[in-house]
């Protein structure tokens, strides 16, 4: 006879059904025809319960559970229910009755909802600063990773399913936040448990130790995965991003600055995986902050920077800054084995840094410390150079995974732990592979991301920007090739060498050159032409300080004045942005380049230094680059000069037909741009021709250029100020090469 489910009878179902995989509680169902099972209680004789009312029952029990006020083992008993569960959920392709019971009520579809989110909320709803004891912490993060992938087993494996689902909850905020929270949690507990790790001698460590912390880390992956799942989705991260306990408030950031923070001694035994996992977690946060910071709703950091909360975004930006360091020492080094993908790391982190460099609070910070990082990577011998940034074929690069996470052997090892039965083997999850970029593509987003925060950075907006911040850019990245490149790059790899000083400015323009011409072959399928130009202009810019600064290239620029006149020298006075007349008057900048004049300039003399560059190509091969451009060499130094030289003489002659300019410019004004900065539209145009018509002599008016540019402004935007200012450098530059 079926018994009535009363509490203690559901109590008793559940601990003993648990430990029941999908295949038993199946062949448990076939041996009882009345669609009920049978299992052994404490009792001398075997229980018959009734399936159907038993799923019926079980999330709103668990629920009341839930509840309840918390006792000992209040928490183990919550996620045996979550197994049975998940069991349950598992065994309906292969039980139509079950199916219809389990899945199609909707009624108890959204009690199972109300079950993992009040399960969530439980947990997330402390922020911990310390973790408990190891099997309390163990515990906790097996339940949070296990309620959120229970989702998956009653709603759909499709993350995009849940989000339309989750979206629909009336609790669905308070849900986003206690899940971050939870996982901020499990972070916690495991960097607690790593750095106590850390103090022990490794001789002192066991296997079960080992174990332990590699189980914590896998259930701190499986449940942050779930929520980078979600994030992927725009209608979910513009939800979180509006959510203002994680932005505004922090709850985010902590999170990523937990997880950035996570260290791990080689000496650790076994570390090889915990390493791998801890590895694929950053790569996985710096995806989400990513997403995060590029939401259209809001803007994220403006609401961080409300919250009075900018020093903690500050400080995953300081970890985010060590990762490049640590990513660009060893970008040509084999990575680990790979069985254990150590996830894309150095790309996030670059994609991460391509947003904050372009972001007005952060400026500063990359512009003081990117700039070393920028240095000592010009620094690098030719050969060494090549392989990191100008090939489209390099020795290896980063793999990312998903874990492909058990919850039924999760939840079975942890309770096995609590058990009297002693401990199981430690479940060690399969990795489902993401190896979705091609070799040349990854190469080629990296390249990419590394111009686009050198454009960033180089490029100078005058209502975001502050004055004092003109070239500072610059003149860091001239402060770094001073210092000793070996101590800005973390654990240089093995075989690498740096330019001697005595041969550092030459060497410094062969890696610039061969930067250029690699990323004029990304365009358009991986750069975007504006970051092209603006790269240009920093090299233009930066190599007259270089010839300036270090000896062996004085020697060339002399000789070369003695056989061309003192053309070096002209551009040196035009090009030096530390003198008074530059800082107040010519502003030849990368603003030059960010007007329509500008671009049409640059682009016909780029298009001019591309045939003075062929006959040079031939002096060297570059050996790595697989590119459209591969072989082609860098001109030496004398050739740079008087390739510079052309370059003006052939703006000065105006043999580029106006036509041809103007189709050049909607090439290029087609270009789809992330950044704010952007080339005039037609109301800037007609704004200024309307100025200069009515003061043909404006570029030589300071006063005037202001006013007009403060009426611009308000009209649009102050960068048109640029135009003014670029017109009368380059007249000037026409007038000394003439």
């Amino acid at each position: 006879m079926v018994r009535l489910l009363q509490p203690k009878h559901m109590v008793q179902a559940v601990n003993a059904l648990h430990w029941r995989n999908s295949v038993e509680f199946h062949k448990l169902l076939k041996d009882n025809g009345d669609f009920s099972i049978c299992f052994n209680s404490e009792q001398v004789l075997p229980q018959k319960i009734s399936v159907e009312k038993m799923v019926k029952m079980l999330p709103r029990h668990l629920i009341a559970v839930v509840m309840t006020p918390n006792k000992d083992g209040k928490s183990r008993y919550i996620l045996c229910g979550i197994r049975l569960l998940q069991t349950l959920c598992d065994l309906t392709p292969r039980n139509a009755k079950l199916e219809q019971v389990l899945l199609d009520d909707v009624k108890l579809s959204a009690q199972m909802i109300d079950l993992v989110i009040l399960v969530i909320i439980a947990l997330g709803r402390n922020r911990k600063e310390s973790c408990n004891s190891n099997k309390e912490s163990l515990l906790e993060a097996t339940l949070v990773a296990s309620c959120l992938h229970l989702f998956h087993g009653f709603i759909s494996p499709n993350s995009q399913d849940l989000v339309l689902v989750l979206l629909a909850h009336p609790r669905v905020d308070v849900f986003i936040d206690s899940a971050f929270g939870a996982v901020l949690n499990v972070v916690i507990s495991l960097k607690a448990k790593l750095l106590y790790r850390q103090t022990d001698s490794p001789k002192k460590l066991g296997a079960s130790s080992v174990e332990e912390v590699n189980f914590h880390c896998q259930q701190a992956e499986a449940a942050l995965q779930f929520l980078h799942s979600l994030c992927q989705h725009k209608p979910f991260r513009e939800r979180v991003a509006k959510n203002k306990e994680l932005c505004g408030k922090g709850g985010v950031l902590r999170l990523a600055q937990s997880i950035l923070s996570l260290t791990i001694t080689p000496e650790f035994v076994g570390a090889t995986v915990t390493i791998a996992s801890t590895s694929r977690m950053k790569a996985k946060v710096l995806s989400i902050l990513q997403h995060l910071f590029e939401a259209e709703s809001v803007s994220f950091l403006d609401e961080v920077a409300n919250a009075g909360n900018l020093h903690l975004a500050k400080t995953v930006a300081s970890e985010v800054l060590k990762l490049l360091r640590l990513g660009l020492s060893k970008a040509s080094m084999a990575t680990a084995s790979p069985d254990y993908p150590m996830g894309f790391v150095l790309l996030n982190a670059m994609r991460l840094a391509d947003v904050l460099t372009d972001d007005s609070n952060f400026r500063s910070f990359f512009t003081e410390h990117f700039s070393m990082v920028l240095s000592a990577v010009f620094c690098l011998s030719h050969g060494d150079f090549l392989s990191m940034l100008c090939s489209s074929d390099l020795s290896s690069r980063e793999d990312d995974a998903n874990v492909d996470y058990d919850l039924f052997k999760s939840a079975g090892w942890i309770l096995s732990v609590f058990s009297s039965s002693g401990q199981s083997v430690t479940p060690q999850f399969k990795l489902s592979l993401q190896n979705n970029l091609t070799m040349s593509s990854y190469a080629h987003q990296r390249t990419s991301l590394f111009i686009k925060m050198i454009a960033n950075l180089h490029c100078f907006v005058p209502n975001v920007c502050q004055e004092q911040d003109r070239n500072r850019f610059i003149q860091n990245v001239m402060s770094g090739l001073r210092k000793d490149p070996s101590s800005i790059l973390i654990k240089m790899l093995p075989g690498s060498s740096y330019t001697p000083v005595a041969q550092r400015g030459t060497g410094v323009c062969r890696n610039l050159g061969s930067l250029l011409r690699h990323a004029e072959s990304l365009i358009p399928s991986s750069l975007n032409e504006e970051d092209f130009l603006l790269l240009r202009v920093f090299c233009d810019q930066l190599q007259p300080l270089i010839h300036s600064e270090f000896e062996e290239s004085q020697v060339q620029v002399k000789d070369i004045e003695g056989r061309g006149g003192n053309l070096s020298g002209k551009l040196k006075e035009l090009l030096n942005l530390n003198n008074e007349e530059a800082s107040e008057d010519c502003d030849v900048r990368v603003e030059g380049v960010m007007t329509k004049q500008g671009v049409n300039e640059e682009i016909d003399t780029v298009e001019r230094l591309k045939e003075s560059d062929a006959d040079a190509s031939n002096l060297e091969t570059s050996g790595s680059d697989t590119s459209s451009n591969r072989g082609k060499g860098l001109v030496e130094e004398g050739e740079l000069v008087q390739n510079m030289s052309k370059r003006f003489k052939g703006s000065a002659s105006g043999e580029v037909k106006e036509d041809e300019k103007s189709e050049t410019f909607l090439v290029f004004e087609k270009q789809k741009k992330k950044r704010k900065r952007s080339i005039m539209n037609a109301d800037q145009m007609g704004m200024i021709e309307k100025a200069l018509a009515e003061e043909p002599d404006l570029q030589r008016n300071s006063a005037s250029r202001q006013l007009w540019a403060d009426k611009i402004s308000q009209k649009v935007s102050s960068r048109i100020l640029l135009f003014l200012i670029s017109n009368h450098v380059l007249r000037t530059m026409r007038s000394l090469i003439t």
